[in-house]
């Protein structure tokens, strides 16, 4: 082999991947909280309030909190995960990950007409307490975790976001990339938050938009991978959407932790509201692959040239390896 072969051969793929990491346990409790928040869009300096989770604080903050999709939670295949949740909102607040196992206890009201309704899929933590919730023998792959009272106006409020559990062999790296909407008519108020009348004006990845103008969001937090790339897709908004990355195709091997027995090759993935998909990937040479939208969510608040865009950054660095001068005769 000639030295240009064995210095291609010898490179290795550096992703550049989100910074949301924790540390794995094999059965674990967290703490959050349901909070308050704002949302400046890119567009406008006046902000958008929303509601979202933060890593609980242990008392409710004073003031609005930067809004930001809700802490990636890790876990391990068959531990059990508990999460008391600290609700710092005017109303009761639940959580769920639809998905995953546990003993639900729906809350019912009575409405105007004398018909039970339900309320919340669980029991809840009241304004200003708290309530815990534990999934027993949790399975691998992506999920949302998301306020299970009210859903269709607290999860567009912004209490969402994802958990995964465990790897996959054939791809020891992976990447997350969630999906939602932000319809500003609906956040004036709580009350006014109702999907009847949605038109969604802003579109975010990982809790972020691109406008024109701006810097494309990258897939970004030093990661070395050296064969493929896991991505972990979530969709937390009431549309649909349809991920398409330019470039190599990739393999969707699961459906909201369902393993599919044969592997898809495509080049895009319908991800519909609340759905999680899980592909495989893998890096062929340098560059910056494009991951966007084909549904055309590509505006902010009606411009063109923004909404769900980022760049996957893959580079292959050159390895040196300068040989050892040894035996007799120097």
């Amino acid at each position: 082999m000639n030295r240009t072969s064995l210095l291609k051969s010898l490179r290795i793929p550096v992703l550049l991947l989100v910074a949301f990491f924790s540390v794995a346990s094999s059965s674990f409790a967290l703490n959050l909280a349901a909070v308050e928040a704002r949302w400046t869009p890119p567009d406008s300096a006046t902000p958008i309030r929303m509601w979202g989770f933060i890593p609980d604080p242990g008392s409710c903050p004073a003031s609005p909190v930067a809004w930001n999709v809700g802490p990636l939670q890790i876990g391990t295949p068959g531990a059990n995960l508990t999460i008391t949740l600290r609700n710092c909102l005017s109303e009761p607040v639940s959580l769920v990950i639809p998905g995953q196992n546990a003993t639900l206890t729906p809350q019912e009201i009575t409405d105007g007409q004398g018909r039970k309704r339900v309320r919340a899929f669980t029991h809840e933590a009241p304004a200003g307490g708290t309530a815990s919730y534990t999934w027993n023998n949790i399975k691998a792959g992506t999920f949302l975790y998301q306020s299970g009272s009210s859903p269709a106006k607290q999860v567009h409020m912004g209490l969402y976001g994802a958990l995964k559990v465990g790897q996959y062999y054939e791809a020891p790296n992976d990447v997350l990339l969630l999906f939602s909407e932000i319809d500003p008519a609906l956040h004036a108020t709580a009350a006014a938050a109702t999907p009847l009348s949605y038109r969604p004006k802003y579109f975010l990845i990982n809790g972020k938009t691109y406008s024109s103008g701006q810097q494309i969001p990258v897939v970004d937090g030093n990661s070395r991978v050296t064969n493929n790339l896991l991505i972990r897709f979530a969709n937390a908004g009431l549309m649909s959407h349809t991920p398409v990355l330019q470039g190599p195709h990739m393999k969707i091997i699961a459906e909201d932790g369902n393993r599919y027995p044969y592997a898809r090759e495509q080049y895009s993935v319908l991800l519909a509201a609340g759905k999680t998909l899980d592909a495989i990937w893998h890096p062929t040479d340098s560059g910056n692959y494009a991951l966007y939208d084909r549904s055309l969510s590509l505006s902010s608040n009606g411009a063109p040239g923004g909404g769900m865009l980022v760049y996957l950054n893959v580079r292959f660095p050159w390895i040196m390896f300068i040989p050892a001068i040894t035996g007799a005769g120097r």
